[in-house]
This record gives C-alpha cells, sequence and structure tokens, in this order.
C-alpha cells in the first residue's frame, strides 16, 4: 500500500461518524493498489473490481472501529489479502484453477507480502516512467480492464495503437523489473495478471 494520503487520522474519524464524503477519500486513495493486488491474484478485472468493492463495503460496515486501528494501512492489505484468500479458495472448491491454493498460500507468508509490496512499488516506478499516452492506455488496460475497443474510443486512436502501445508498455516493464532487481520469473508472472 503505497498510496499517499493526507489528514488519514481525520478521514477515518469522520467515516466512523459515517461521513460518505470521508470514505470517498479513502476509496480515491487506495483502490488502484487494492484492485492491482486483487488482479494480480484473480485474474479478471470482474472479479478484481468486485473484491476491491468488498473491501471498501467491509471498511464502510466496520466503520465505528476505524478510529482505534494503529495501522490503517496494514489493516486494508489484511482484509485485501483475506478477502483474495476467500475467493482463491472458493476457485479451487469449484475446480477453477490447478495454482489457486498455492498462490492463496503464498498470501500467508510474511516474505512474500514483502516482495510483493516492494514488487508493487518497482512495478508502479516503471510505470510512471512510461512515455504519458502509453502510461494511460497501459493503465486503461491492465489496471482498469477495459478492452482495446473501449481505450481507442476513449482515447481517439485506433485499437492497433492500443495494442501496440501495451506491446511497447510490456516490453519496457519486463526490462525494467529485471535491470532492477526482479527475478525474470517473477517480473513475467507480475505482467502475466496485472
Amino acid at each position: 500500500m503505497n498510496a499517499d494520503i493526507q489528514n488519514e487520522a481525520y478521514l477515518l474519524h469522520e467515516m466512523a461518524a459515517g461521513n460518505q464524503q470521508a470514505l470517498k477519500s479513502i476509496v480515491s486513495a487506495f483502490w488502484s493498489n487494492i484492485y492491482a493486488h486483487a488482479l494480480a491474484y484473480l485474474r479478471s478485472p470482474e472479479k478484481a473490481e468486485e473484491l476491491t468493492q468488498d473491501v471498501f463495503l467491509a471498511l464502510w460496515e466496520k466503520r465505528a472501529e476505524l478510529p482505534r486501528i494503529e495501522n490503517f494501512r496494514g489493516y486494508l492489505f489484511i482484509t485485501a489479502r483475506n478477502k483474495i484468500i476467500s475467493r482463491l479458495r472458493e476457485k479451487l472448491a469449484a475446480g477453477d484453477g490447478n495454482d489457486a491454493a498455492e498462490m492463496a498460500e503464498t498470501l500467508y507468508v510474511p516474505d512474500s507480502q514483502l516482495e510483493l509490496k516492494e514488487l508493487n512499488t518497482l512495478l508502479r516506478a516503471g510505470i510512471a516512467r512510461l512515455p504519458e499516452k502509453r502510461r494511460r492506455v497501459f493503465e486503461m488496460s491492465r489496471l482498469e480492464g477495459k478492452s482495446h475497443a473501449e481505450i481507442a474510443d476513449a482515447l481517439h486512436i485506433s485499437k492497433d495503437t492500443v495494442s501496440e502501445y501495451i506491446t511497447l508498455a510490456l516490453n519496457f516493464l519486463r526490462t525494467y523489473l529485471k535491470n532492477n532487481g526482479a527475478h525474470l520469473h517473477i517480473a513475467i508472472f507480475c505482467l502475466y495478471y496485472i
């Protein structure tokens, strides 16, 4: 969770008092981090979006507890992690996905959590280095789950240009992650599933 938010304690107190604007500020600050993390494990933009909504709904339902939480970012990460694990277990129980159990187990291991956090930070730094239009196309595709046609319409470019930008972005990010210490198999996994 590397989102930057000012007056976090104030917003948590306001949420506890029922202020929905405070919730909107929290959602705005943390949505993309939760969504990207969920998408890496669930491999479905729709399921990742649904899970992210569930995280913030759970936060709202437990808003009275928020002012007492000392480490809100940790609390939010654990809430998201637990929901991801539940979804992966459901997927495994339904016989849908061979590696769901293994992926769920990695979420329990502190080293894996730290590695994922560091990789997420490194990945975000790489995304920030992309040229503006290429970055926007990549984010719309991988973080917002939009189709090539939706991106082309929104940005007034062709679907071929969207495909080209995504390919160029992925190639750059693979190299960037590898050159900055991410193991190649981790970099490929991360780029494939985001």
